[in-house]
């Protein structure tokens, strides 16, 4: 298992909260994130890496259809090299 650093992110792409979490490989950890950002409402995005490299940056979808709670999405922008 490695240790990845998930970082939720503000609209300004700062960070605001920080986890470190145990995962087997990178899909469970991409799964880990898309389930932080589900369980926050109030923050747009998280970051995901693995010692210095950048495995994925999940976006929430702010759509207005979305900001009304209508709908729930995000789309995941990665891997970065």
């Amino acid at each position: 298992m490695a240790g990845y650093r998930f970082y939720i992110l503000d609209a300004e792409d700062h960070i605001v909260q920080a986890f470190e979490i145990e995962c087997a490989n990178d899909a469970k950890a991409r799964l880990a994130a898309r389930q932080l950002l589900a369980g926050d409402p109030y923050h747009r995005a998280v970051e995901v890496w693995e010692r210095t490299r950048r495995l994925m940056k999940i976006v929430r979808d702010v759509s207005p259809r979305l900001r009304h709670g209508n709908e729930r999405g995000a789309r995941v922008l990665g891997p970065v090299n």
